[in-house]
Formats: C-alpha cells, structure tokens, sequence
C-alpha cells in the first residue's frame, strides 16, 4: 500500500425504534349515502323530464329528427351511466 491507508470504520449502530403512536379514529367510513337520495334524486328527475319535454321538441326543430334522437340518446347515455356508476 502507499502508506496513505485509513483505517475502517465501524458502521453506525441503528437507532432504536420508537413505538408507533395510535391516533383516534376520527375519519367516517368509506361509504356513505348513495349520492342521489331525497330532493336530488327528484331534482334530477325534474330535469330529465324537462330536457325530455322541451329540449326534444325544441332539438328537434331546430336541427331535424336525427340529430335530436342522436343527442337525446347520447345525454340518456351519460346520465345512466354517470347514475349507475360504482
């Protein structure tokens, strides 16, 4: 060697493990209420009724009987799935 060689260390004992502090269950459960109960689920109801009642007929005026069956189909659609989602 060249006479520069340092001598080895030991390692670093760890450091003792402290207990795990327990905290209070404060959260709620994961699953609440379904999100359409009470008054939101007739709210959505009136609004899909009223879509059905003037935004056909107005749909259809305006742009012709496909593109309003096409649209009506397409929000159906949306909010089915959007009401049935997990």
């Amino acid at each position: 060697m060249s006479g520069s060689a340092r001598a080895r260390q030991t390692p670093k004992g760890r450091p003792a493990a402290r207990p795990a502090q327990r905290q209070a269950a404060s959260r709620p459960p994961p699953y609440g209420p379904p999100p359409l109960v009470g008054w939101r689920r007739w709210r959505w109801v009136a609004i899909l009724v009223v879509a059905a009642v003037i935004g056909l007929p107005l749909a259809h005026a305006l742009f012709g009987e496909v593109v309003a069956l096409l649209g009506a189909t397409l929000l159906l659609g949306f909010l089915l799935g959007r009401w049935t989602a997990r």
